[in-house]
């Protein structure tokens, strides 16, 4: 039902903009994004089963597709709007189950020139990688971009200033949310500068109340991302990103302190040719109290029955190649080797529990936009 009321809403905002707008030269885009997989675990889990901490390629032993979407975008004068309907196991894995196949409906307005304001549903606009495999150099995202929020309800104000400046504050229901699960918003903001063709730095961020209204404390969560874009000479590209979040009322030990993780990554392509390149990528994650990544128990106090929990810590190593046929399309394979913890044996290998999983996946990807000046 809200798929059809999307559609319907767009299209109206692009109709009442046509007329109101006669000498304007508006554009609408259509979008269309397939990526198709075959992976395979050392974790011993059915094809049935997404292997956890994992975005693409998650089902093993198994051809699959990532995602398959549809996208329509419209830019007038004074008015924008977006919408994108997707499917496949991304969004089966880790969407919002309230709004399954809506990956964005969204639509703003100008206030002054380069200042617009818009509502609605949209992909995140924290972190270092995208859920995306076309928007990364590497088809599966790290462990850090999976424990980081895809997607957001709420409002933006973005300005595009002078001298490659682009400012966005955000306002939202919560991080990760869709419907909220508190009277309480979170605010955010986005930083981009763009210091040449080449060379980019983005810091981004998310403060607010995550822990339900009927929650005995409050738990506020301040969560901050920042990270570096560069390239030589359209031969090597390199990201490396940074990761640091808190939550009050969430110690482990002290149920009263603030507990604090924080990760990383670096990843570096080498472009052989238009057509050919390598990419490799290495990256951690620490979360002791783990409010972000979660809880693993790792035994019993004494001899009692009380649990003893953990946070998740984790390393991965990625290599990956890929070959372009077009500007469109790529053909990835690439294999990632995981580690977590001591004592954090949270895989399975030939029946027996392991704190390691190695995978390998060969993924397929094609995308097209047309826009049209109507």
């Amino acid at each position: 039902m809200y798929l059809k009321v999307v559609i319907s809403s767009l299209f109206l905002i692009v109709s009442i903009s046509i007329q109101a707008q006669k000498k304007d030269t508006s554009q609408l885009k259509i979008s269309a994004y397939v990526d198709s997989y075959m992976s395979s675990f050392s974790n011993d889990l059915n094809q049935q089963t997404f292997q956890p901490y994992t975005t693409a390629g998650a089902r093993d032993n198994t051809f699959g597709v990532n995602v398959a979407q549809i996208g329509l975008h419209y830019t007038g004068k004074n008015i924008r709007g977006n919408f994108i309907y997707h499917d496949g196991d991304i969004p089966q894995a880790t969407w919002s189950s309230n709004f399954n196949n809506l990956q964005e409906a969204n639509a703003g307005f100008k206030l002054l020139d380069g200042l617009w304001l818009d509502m609605g549903f949209f992909a995140t606009h924290i972190g270092t990688e995208s859920f995306l495999p076309k928007e990364n150099m590497l088809g599966q995202t790290s462990f850090i971009t999976y424990n980081e929020p895809f997607y957001q309800a709420g409002a933006k104000l973005s300005y595009e200033a002078k001298n490659n400046w682009n400012l966005e504050f955000w306002v939202a229901n919560g991080y990760n949310r869709h419907v909220d699960n508190n009277d309480a918003k979170s605010v955010g903001v986005l930083v981009k500068k763009e210091f040449s063709k080449n060379t980019s730095i983005t810091y981004s961020n998310m403060y607010g109340r995550e822990s339900d209204d009927s929650s005995a404390v409050d738990q506020y969560r301040f969560y901050n991302n920042i990270y570096l874009n560069h390239n030589w000479k359209d031969k090597i590209y390199l990201t490396a990103g940074f990761d640091l979040g808190t939550q009050t009322n969430t110690d482990l030990s002290n149920a009263d302190k603030t507990s604090l993780m924080y990760a990383g990554l670096l990843t570096v392509r080498y472009q052989f040719t238009p057509k050919y390149s390598v990419t490799a990528r290495g990256e951690f994650s620490e979360d002791e109290n783990g409010f972000i990544n979660g809880l693993y128990q790792t035994g019993f106090v004494g001899f009692s029955i009380i649990p003893v929990y953990e946070g998740i810590s984790l390393y991965g190593i990625t290599l990956g190649g890929e070959c372009k046929p077009n500007d469109n399309s790529y053909v990835r394979l690439e294999g990632r080797y995981l580690a977590t913890g001591n004592n954090q044996d949270i895989f399975i290998e030939n029946g027996s529990v392991t704190n390691e999983r190695l995978e390998i996946m060969i993924t397929i990807g094609f995308f097209i936009d047309k826009t049209f000046k109507i």
